[in-house]
C-alpha cells in the first residue's frame, strides 16, 4: 500500500520547498495519542486516493512532542490535535480542513480546496467576497469557493479566518448571502451549533431538519456534523420526536455501512443509542450496544484505527449506561495500546465517576508517569497535580514529589514550555505552586 510522502527536517524548509516547487503544503499536527488523530491516519491518511492526492502538494506532519512544536504552533495558529493546513506556495492559508470528515468526505474537500487555490482564490478571499453584501465591487461566490467555507474548520481556527469577527454572528452572515443549496444547509448547521440555537426558528429548524435526515446524500454529506451533533440541533426544534426518528433510522444505516470505518460505524451506532433515551429507556439498546462493541473490537487489528475505535466504543459504554464493560475494556487495551497512558486517563475518569478519588488519583500518577513526549507529559503531570491538590491536599509528600517531576518536566520541555497548548496547562497552576 502506497504511503503519504511526508517531508523530514524543519517547517521551513517544508514551506521553502513548496514556494521552489509552487506547490501548496498540507500541514498535518497532532499526537500520538490523540484519538482524532489516529482517525485521521487510519481514515484519510491510509486511503490510496488521498494518498494519489497527496503527491501533487508538500505533504508535512508537526507532532505536537517535538522539539520546538510548540513555539511553531504558536507562529501558526495551532492549537487544538489535530489541525489540518493546507497553505499557498506563497505560504497563506488556503484553507483548514475539518478532521471529523470520512476519509471519502475529506478526499472531496481536499479536492475542492485544491481546485479554489487553482482557480486563484481562497477562504479567506471568499469570505471577504461572501461579507461584502451586494455593492458596488461586490462579485458572486463559485459554487467551489461556497463549498470551502461550508467545509472550513472553524473550530480550529484560532482567529486566522475569523479575525476579530465572532464566529456566530458570521456563520448567520454567510447563511444569508449563500446561494448554493448545499453549503447553505451545511453552513445553517454550523450557525445553529454556534449559537447554541439563539437564533433559530424551531420550526424552521425543524423542517430543515426532517428534509436533511430523508434524504440520504445530504444527511451523508453531513454525517460528521450530525454524528456529533445531530441531538442538540434536534434540541432547537419542534417536532422532536419526528426527528428523532427520522435521524434514528439514518444513524441505523451507517451503523451498518460497510464502506464506514469501524470507528463511524460505532459512533452511529451511539447516536442511535442516544437518540433511544430521548424517547425510552434504554435497556434494549444497551445489549445492542455491548454486542456491537465487541464485534468492533474483534475484528480491529490496525493500531490506529483500534485507538479511536476504544475510544469510542468506551464513550458508547458509558453513555449506554455499562460504565463496568467500558472500564473492562480499558483495562484490556492497555497492554496493546500504542499510547496507554491515554486510556489510564480515561481510567482515572472512570474512577472520579464512581466516587473513588484513591484509584482516580492513583490513574493520573500512572498516566503520568507512562507518558511519553515532553508536551505530554507536562499536560499529564498538570492534570495530576492539580488533582492531589484538590482531592488529597493533606498529601504532603506526594504533592512534594509530583511537582519536583513537574519542574523536571517543564526544564526538557525548554523554551516550549511558554508556548501554546504547554502554557495553557501551566497557567492553570498559577498560584497553586
Amino acid at each position: 500500500m502506497a504511503a503519504i510522502a511526508w517531508q523530514q527536517g524543519g517547517l521551513a524548509a517544508a514551506f521553502a520547498l513548496a514556494a521552489a516547487q509552487q506547490r501548496p503544503l498540507f500541514l498535518y499536527w497532532g499526537a500520538l495519542w490523540c484519538p482524532p488523530c489516529n482517525r485521521v491516519k487510519s481514515d484519510i491518511f491510509a486511503r490510496d486516493d488521498f494518498v494519489e492526492r497527496s503527491a501533487s502538494v508538500v505533504c508535512y506532519q508537526l507532532d505536537g512532542d517535538r522539539a520546538g512544536a510548540q513555539a511553531l504552533a504558536a507562529q501558526y495558529g495551532l492549537r487544538s490535535y489535530p489541525t489540518l493546513v493546507l497553505y499557498a506556495p506563497d505560504g497563506s492559508e488556503i484553507t483548514r480542513l475539518p478532521c471529523e470528515l470520512d476519509g471519502e468526505l475529506f478526499t472531496a474537500a481536499f479536492d475542492a480546496a485544491l481546485a479554489v487555490h487553482a482557480a486563484g482564490s481562497s477562504a479567506s478571499a471568499a469570505l471577504a467576497a461572501a461579507l461584502s453584501g451586494d455593492g458596488a465591487g461586490a462579485r458572486k461566490l463559485s459554487a467551489g469557493e461556497w463549498s470551502l467555507l461550508s467545509h472550513y474548520s472553524w473550530d480550529t481556527d484560532e482567529g486566522r479566518l475569523l479575525g476579530a469577527r465572532a464566529l456566530a454572528p458570521t456563520l448567520l452572515a454567510l447563511v444569508r448571502a449563500c446561494d448554493d443549496a448545499d453549503a447553505g444547509v451545511r453552513l445553517q448547521l454550523h450557525a445553529q451549533l454556534a449559537t447554541a440555537g439563539k437564533e433559530v426558528d424551531a420550526a424552521a429548524n425543524a423542517a430543515l431538519l426532517l428534509r436533511v435526515f430523508a434524504d440520504v446524500r445530504l444527511a451523508r454529506a453531513n454525517m460528521d456534523i450530525l454524528g456529533n451533533s445531530g441531538i442538540a440541533l434536534i434540541k432547537f426544534a419542534t417536532r422532536r420526536e419526528e426527528l428523532v426518528a427520522a435521524l434514528g433510522a439514518t444513524a441505523a444505516q451507517w451503523a451498518d455501512d460497510f464502506w464506514l470505518s469501524a470507528p463511524d460505524r460505532l459512533t452511529a451506532v451511539r447516536l442511535q443509542m442516544r437518540l433511544g433515551r430521548l424517547l425510552a429507556p434504554t435497556q434494549g439498546l444497551q445489549q445492542q450496544v455491548r454486542l456491537r462493541v465487541e464485534a468492533a473490537l474483534a475484528a480491529s487489528t490496525d493500531p490506529c484505527e483500534r485507538h479511536t475505535l476504544v475510544n469510542t466504543a468506551v464513550s458508547a459504554l458509558n453513555d449506554a449506561g455499562l460504565p463496568a464493560q467500558a472500564e473492562q475494556v480499558l483495562l484490556a487495551e492497555l497492554p496493546r495500546s500504542h499510547s496507554p497512558y491515554y486510556f489510564m486517563l480515561s481510567l482515572a475518569t472512570s474512577a472520579k465517576r464512581r466516587g473513588d478519588a484513591a484509584a482516580m488519583l492513583d490513574w493520573y500518577g500512572k498516566a503520568w508517569q507512562a507518558a511519553v513526549g515532553p508536551a505530554t507529559r507536562l499536560q499529564w503531570g498538570v492534570t495530576y497535580l492539580l488533582s492531589l491538590l484538590e482531592l488529597a491536599p493533606q498529601d504532603g509528600a506526594r504533592i512534594a514529589q509530583a511537582e519536583q517531576g513537574l519542574r523536571a518536566d517543564i526544564a526538557a520541555a525548554g523554551a516550549d514550555a511558554r508556548h501554546q497548548r504547554n502554557q495553557s496547562q501551566l497557567q492553570k497552576l498559577r498560584g497553586q505552586i
